[in-house]
């Protein structure tokens, strides 16, 4: 490991909590700090919102969160590209995301461990209310770093207490140990904190059991899974469903979820906190910007720069045109219309054609050719072939696209400067996930009838209206359908490659899905982990690399 892990003392960037008239968490950078800060209440609280900063990074690491699946595609073919959305054979230890994202992970683990390490009840101001919320964020944050650690890389170093100077040896522990670790941990945390949040973006008892739930469930699918693990996850996602004291609900329409004015609603159980205030938003929440294409660029003639009729969009990755299928009926599913903008007023002051409909994307089912008189038209498909690939030279499929789609609108930030960084919160764990892992739970524990019971609930809060509900139910649900479900109701937000590994789905579904991996054909079970970062291995005696890098 970097000598980054040792020591958290100078040089890095500091998170103190907000000042009284804030109302998320926020970070500065004080002028200089002593090691002797983190003995004091005030500095063990600053650690733990600089972790909160820090997980910024990990959720902005796209390449690792949406490239390689069957949802989302990389739309170049760059040496990162090529690895990690098509799993090609140039895949190697140097690749320039996994050093990064390893040091970033383990920055979380050394600042969680010299917050557990030094917190205590006798420190000068510290009341058992505030002990047991740092000790509680402290040991959810550590958890879900080696979380990510252990099924990005499989066995890892596994660090429980501070380290006071630089590792220059390391033992990679298997993943089975690390997994007892962090659930027996979190366990005796999981009734410190109440269930909603002591302000927007702090974590929570729900937070807690959802990520509890999470590591059940996946060590479910594992060797060394154990035999109670989908009822024990079943029970943690349950619990937050039915005794969470009214905390947490579902809303009645789905588009409410993501109405802008609507941040920290009843569904969002941990967001990370982001903002327009220069001082604390860092980079800004990328989310706005990921899944669309560069309108006025392509359309300056039609289009100008107005932030309220579309956030500043720039096609980071693709959405797989296939996604839009499994919408089965765009129709009665609300979240289809909800999801995706598929028109675009003409809003260029000095065109003819102002306030006219400049671009129409039908639903993908429509066959009518009704353009809807829009300047430009642009059906799914055309002659048989997907209209809304942007034409490519490397691949036969991309020839006849067009370069434009519908973006995923979910996520439209309109308060934010056109071009700058992005505003909103960034929800990590909301309800409906804790939905459809209970439907996945139950279904791995046997209970097929609660699976069904939990995704129709899903459903028939999807629906369009009243008189839809019945039509969205389903009889039966099974891994793929559940699958197919956390994409309708997620499209654009995180975890989809390690769902796809969870569920033991990932090689299947994109050497399906996906047609850069169908080009490479290289895809194999040495994929299921990342490489180590070939810088880690040059460092620290001990570490070895994944199998097939």
């Amino acid at each position: 490991m970097l000598k980054t892990v040792k020591y958290i003392t100078l040089g890095i960037v500091i998170a103190v909590m907000a000042s009284a008239c804030s109302d998320h968490l926020e970070v500065y950078n004080p002028s200089s700090i002593t090691d002797d800060f983190y003995n004091t209440k005030e500095g063990q609280e600053a650690l733990v919102v600089d972790i909160y900063s820090k997980y910024r990074d990990i959720f902005n690491t796209g390449e690792l969160q949406y490239y390689g699946t069957d949802l989302y595609m990389a739309i170049t073919e760059s040496p990162n590209e090529r690895m990690f959305n098509g799993y090609d054979a140039s895949f190697n230890s140097t690749a320039g995301v996994v050093g990064p994202y390893w040091n970033n992970l383990y920055k979380i683990v050394q600042e969680a461990n010299t917050l557990l390490t030094r917190c205590s009840l006798d420190t000068e101001g510290m009341t058992t209310d505030d002990y047991n919320a740092l000790k509680a964020q402290g040991t959810f944050f550590r958890a879900l770093a080696y979380y990510y650690l252990v099924e990005t890389f499989g066995d890892v170093p596994l660090y429980t207490s501070e380290q006071n100077s630089i590792i220059s040896e390391a033992t990679r522990t298997v993943e089975s140990e690390v997994y007892n670790f962090i659930m027996a941990d979190l366990e005796t945390v999981v009734d410190l904190l109440d269930w909603s949040s002591s302000e927007p973006g702090r974590i929570n008892k729900a937070a807690l059991l959802q990520l509890l739930g999470k590591l059940h469930l996946t060590r479910a699918y594992k060797a060394y899974s154990q035999a109670t693990d989908f009822a024990v996850a079943a029970a943690y996602f349950d619990q937050i469903i039915d005794e969470s004291d009214d905390a947490y609900h579902l809303l009645d329409n789905y588009a409410d979820v993501y109405y802008e004015e609507n941040q920290n609603n009843s569904e969002v159980i941990w967001a990370i906190q982001y903002g327009l205030d220069k001082n604390y938003v860092g980079s800004g929440n990328p989310q706005q910007a990921l899944f669309a294409f560069n309108i006025v660029a392509l359309e300056p003639d039609l289009f100008d720069r107005v932030q309220k009729d579309y956030s500043a969009a720039d096609r980071l990755y693709w959405i797989n045109p296939r996604v839009h299928q499994l919408f089965e009926n765009p129709y009665l599913d609300a979240r289809y219309d909800a999801t995706f903008q598929r028109e675009f007023y003409v809003n260029n002051p000095e065109s003819e054609d102002f306030g006219k409909l400049g671009l129409y994307f039908p639903r993908w089912n429509d066959n009518s050719g009704n353009s809807n008189e829009a300047l430009r038209f642009y059906p799914y498909l055309t002659d048989g072939e997907y209209t809304w690939y942007p034409q490519s030279t490397a691949l036969p499929v991309l020839t006849t696209g067009s370069d434009r789609m519908p973006i995923i609108k979910k996520f439209k930030d309109t308060k934010m400067i056109w071009g700058g960084t992005g505003s909103r919160e960034d929800v990590i764990f909301r309800l409906s996930d804790v939905y459809l892992m209970s439907a996945e739970a139950h279904l791995g524990a046997g209970n097929n009838d609660e699976a069904v019971s939990r995704i129709n609930i899903i459903r028939r809060r999807a629906a369009i209206d009243q008189e839809s509900e019945s039509s969205m139910e389903v009889n039966a649900v099974d891994l793929d359908f559940i699958l197919d479900e956390r994409a309708r109701e997620l499209l654009g937000e995180h975890d989809r490659w390690f769902d796809l590994k969870r569920t033991g789905k990932l090689i299947k579904r994109v050497s399906e899905y996906n047609i850069f991996v169908q080009k490479y054909n290289n895809i194999n079970s040495n994929h299921l982990v990342r490489p180590i970062p070939q810088d880690e291995i040059n460092k620290v005696n001990g570490l070895v690399q994944n199998k097939g890098y």
